[in-house]
């Protein structure tokens, strides 16, 4: 059984972080991220060729953190695979004790570093997820029996910026298809952030709220300027353009955010750009935080009584 499925359903608040896998064979780099983040989180997600880019397989690094320790969560998108190498993928990884899965459509080809390559796109997230759901059931799509079924924690992702009601329909459609958490994507406007998971908590599935920590100006500018219905509130920016140490304001805003949307969310699922030593130090000044606050409480209640 998937340990961070047990710490979410015992009620135990959850924090996720990712990494991407490396561009080649070799793995130090990517165990060393690992045991710099464990132990600050309940489990480690493996991109799949994020952004198109070519990567290690994501179910070959995932069964590498096994091996040293780590609760992985594979990631699997659709714009590389059919059905038949979707559902091989899927038994492979069960049967490597895989547990934790995160279903994803997948970024254009376009975008990444082959941009030459045939998207394949047989299926979107939701397709995947009725996938899995089959799988789970012990028969294959065609409706051929399995020697053994899977038995995947399953997750799917929602993009809080899309500020429309139609993200709550497709997040209806990911739990119908078998979605048991979602972790967002990032949001840089907290009220707005707080107000969508507000919305979104009655839905029943268990949310872990995107964090993607920034280290510049020029990264923010960026996110606010190319990605496609994300607008950064004019403050944020310019926080971070008079900022004369970077990365710590972008670990502040990181903690700010997830103080902001705690109480709508199950956990926090952390990510970072080629910086993951970051996530620790956000772990570390959360919690730092909240230890504050609880003192701060205390002090209140017990002069309150005096």
């Amino acid at each position: 059984m998937s340990q961070l499925a047990d710490k979410l359903a015992s009620g135990k608040f959850v924090i996720s972080g990712e990494i991407t896998p490396p561009k080649g064979a070799g793995i130090k780099k990517m165990i060393a991220h690992a045991q710099s983040i464990g132990p600050y989180v309940d489990a480690i997600n493996i991109t799949d060729c994020q952004r198109a880019l070519v990567k290690m397989s994501s179910l070959a690094a995932c069964r590498i953190l096994l091996d040293h320790g780590f609760e992985p969560v594979f990631q699997l998108t659709c714009r590389d695979r059919n059905q038949i190498a979707l559902q091989s993928d899927l038994m492979g990884a069960a049967a490597l004790g895989i547990q934790n899965l995160l279903c994803l459509t997948g970024d254009p080809v376009k975008v990444g570093d082959h941009p030459q390559s045939k998207s394949v796109f047989e299926m979107e997230a939701v397709g995947l997820l009725k996938l899995v759901s089959t799988l789970q059931r012990r028969e294959d799509v065609a409706g051929n029996k399995m020697n053994k079924a899977t038995d995947f924690f399953v997750g799917a992702v929602v993009n809080p910026t899309l500020r429309s009601a139609s993200q709550f329909t497709r997040m209806e459609k990911k739990i119908a298809a078998g979605a048991r958490f979602f972790q967002t994507q990032a949001s840089y406007d907290l009220d707005d952030f707080a107000s969508f998971l507000a919305k979104a908590k009655p839905l029943g599935a268990r949310l872990l709220a995107g964090i993607l920590i920034l280290d510049s100006y020029h990264m923010l500018d960026y996110i606010d300027k190319n990605l496609p219905g994300v607008q950064v509130p004019k403050a944020v920016l310019q926080r971070f353009a008079d900022s004369k140490n970077a990365t710590q304001t972008g670990i502040d805003f990181a903690v700010e955010t997830m103080l902001r949307v705690r109480p709508f969310v199950d956990g926090f699922h952390l990510m970072s750009v080629r910086e993951e030593h970051l996530i620790p130090a956000v772990v570390k000044a959360y919690r730092d935080r909240i230890e504050n606050e609880k003192d701060a409480s205390i002090q209140r209640t017990l002069t309150a009584q005096s």
